[in-house]
């Protein structure tokens, strides 16, 4: 488990300052009251599923005991160096995601990030972000959110290094193959990196095509190493 014991301190830091939640404070998950403005109960934090240590190297998904690549990492070139995820996209990590992307609750990016710098270690010059599709574009960002949270967070600067250079039709329900196509050069750097390592943010890894794109676009760009941190990720057998 990758958690340390310092989860209390994230769930404190999550709820200060924010107007988000309601008075007096509830979980966000079970809807008990809460003694202090956090997201959530110590019940419902105990219960998240976390990803253990059986893990493809490259990609971050889980993998047989003993085993070190995925079958599809084993046969294909990643444009990132790893990606990694704090655990699968179902149950109330789901539930933290969507009610961060679409119910408004922006303290939720705070207590993610939290999770994100206590699991992975940070060792990037930048931190940026998947950007938002130009026509389909949301007040609030989730990977951005969670991008400029982690920032404060590590003390890492944040830079918006990516653009959307054309609007690509929704992901859902399209097999890695066909989002791949309809990801092929929709992304571009802001201006030319001088080697630096990056670690880019979004908020769900499925297929790994958008971040392969991301990926591949700042590398080309001119910068180094590329790192991806996910809150979740989905599992093929979890997808509907």
């Amino acid at each position: 488990m990758w958690r340390s014991s310092s989860s209390s301190e994230i769930l404190a830091a999550a709820g200060r300052g924010t107007i988000a939640l309601l008075y007096p404070p509830r979980c966000f998950i079970c809807d008990v009251p809460l003694p202090e403005p956090t997201p959530l109960c110590k019940s419902c934090l105990d219960e998240l599923e976390w990803f253990g240590e059986n893990l493809c190297t490259v990609c971050g998904g889980p993998v047989p005991e003993g085993i070190d690549l995925c079958r599809e990492c084993a046969v294909e070139l990643r444009p990132f160096t790893h990606a990694r995820a704090i655990g699968p996209y179902r149950g109330s990590l789901r539930a933290l995601i969507l009610g961060l992307k679409y119910g408004g609750e922006y303290a939720l990016a705070r207590l993610l990030a939290g999770f994100l710098a206590e699991a992975f270690p940070m060792e990037a010059e930048i931190i940026t972000y998947v950007p938002q599709d130009p026509v389909r574009k949301k007040p609030q960002h989730a990977a951005e959110l969670l991008a400029r949270e982690l920032s404060r967070h590590v003390e890492i600067p944040l830079e918006p290094l990516l653009v959307k250079t054309r609007s690509t039709p929704p992901q859902v329900g399209l097999s890695y193959e066909e989002r791949r196509e309809n990801l092929q050069g929709a992304f571009a750097v802001r201006h030319s990196g001088r080697g630096e390592r990056v670690l880019l943010i979004d908020d769900v890894y499925t297929t790994g095509s958008t971040v392969s794109e991301c990926a591949e676009a700042l590398v080309d760009g001119g910068f180094g190493e590329v790192l991806v941190f996910t809150v979740a990720r989905t599992l093929f057998s979890d997808e509907d």
